[in-house]
């Protein structure tokens, strides 16, 4: 039997995209290098020692009293216990709920009770030197969950907001609570995602989270996969850990009848990206210690596999299009890594530097 051979047309078109790409990532290099050359001399003289704790400074997490939120609050206290940072847990009180158990319960002192409450919970969940070992604040105010975690983050001048993706309003929701979703979409700095654990009240990170190694997710082409790999190494670097660069070419539907000359195409297409991961790989040598991996398939499936399959417990990657997550861009890599999260990401905006 004669193999048929791939369809001319879809591998002329595959051999261009993977030309223009390979152009596109020389261009950004040569611009971001020239960049880089011009700015050194005059950053050289103010660069000081870096310390341990240069990473995150400043760490919000936000409670809603749920178990998932008890699980985020573990991740935030090992990452301020990673870089001597301060610790903020806020509580805000949702004005409705207030008003209700004034009117129901004949109690109108819920924000004052909410203050004992918020000191127990933190102490039932947190190491047993937790007050001793960390610079500990709390804070309670009465609004909209996602307007006053955002605030709070201003107000303390917090770098990192760690939260669940799933809350006490946000449990049966199909991909992620609304306040998760709205804190992602204006945010500002880095958020931790913890994904929702089923027996979240005794889970937590390992002592040696996160490990050896994180991973980013990349989204290919354009000067957009470079930067990504430069933060996603820093990051790496201060948590002390080697970096994967995950990349996943998404599947093409097509009629049986093609699946021969697809199949062939997509073999193509994922050899021209590992190329391109392995180019970025090489790049980010000179932070950290980096590989690629590069599957095809369903965005989400695969990422999960992959994370799965490496022993991953951080996850990195960046929000684009933040506003657009359920529109046109809907199929971003970031909102399928947040969406169907198995292990904590961190994501961060697109303006935020390390």
């Amino acid at each position: 039997m004669v193999r048929k051979r791939p369809n001319a047309i879809v591998r002329a078109v595959t051999d261009a995209m993977w030309k223009r790409d390979l152009l596109e990532m020389q261009a950004a290099d040569r611009l971001l290098s020239a960049i880089e050359s011009r700015r050194r001399p005059a950053q050289e003289p103010r660069r000081r020692p870096a310390r341990r704790g240069a990473g995150f400074q400043s760490v919000l997490c936000p409670i809603d009293f749920s178990e998932q939120s008890r699980l985020a609050l573990r991740y935030a206290e090992a990452v301020a216990r990673r870089g001597d940072a301060r610790l903020i847990v806020s509580y805000a009180n949702d004005p409705l709920l207030v008003a209700a158990a004034a009117a129901a319960l004949h109690d109108r002192r819920v924000s004052q009770r909410s203050v004992s409450e918020l000191r127990t919970f933190i102490d039932a969940t947190l190491k047993p030197d937790a007050s001793k070992r960390l610079r500990l604040k709390t804070q309670v105010s009465v609004g909209s969950p996602a307007d006053e975690i955002l605030k709070a983050a201003a107000r303390g001048g917090s770098d990192l907001i760690v939260m669940g993706t799933h809350g006490l309003t946000g449990a049966n929701r199909l991909l992620m609570g609304s306040t998760t979703l709205s804190v992602l979409q204006r945010t500002t700095i880095p958020v931790l995602a913890v994904p929702w654990a089923a027996d979240a009240s005794n889970a937590g990170p390992s002592p040696s989270w996160p490990g050896e190694r994180i991973a980013v997710a990349l989204e290919l082409g354009g000067t957009a996969a470079g930067a990504d790999v430069e933060v996603a190494a820093r990051i790496a670097k201060w948590f002390g850990a080697s970096l994967l660069l995950l990349h996943v070419v998404g599947d093409i539907a097509a009629p049986d009848w093609l699946g021969g000359d697809l199949s062939a195409a997509d073999r193509i297409r994922v050899a021209h990206a590992q190329q391109q991961v392995d180019a970025l790989a090489t790049r980010a040598l000179r932070t950290v210690r980096a590989e690629g991996r590069v599957s095809c398939g369903r965005i989400a499936d695969e990422i999960a596999a992959l994370v799965a399959a490496e022993h991953v417990e951080l996850l990195v990657t960046a929000l684009r299009d933040r506003r657009g997550w359920f529109g046109a861009r809907r199929g971003s890599v970031s909102y399928h890594v947040l969406s169907h999260a198995v292990s904590p990401v961190l994501a961060y905006p697109r303006q935020w530097p390390p």
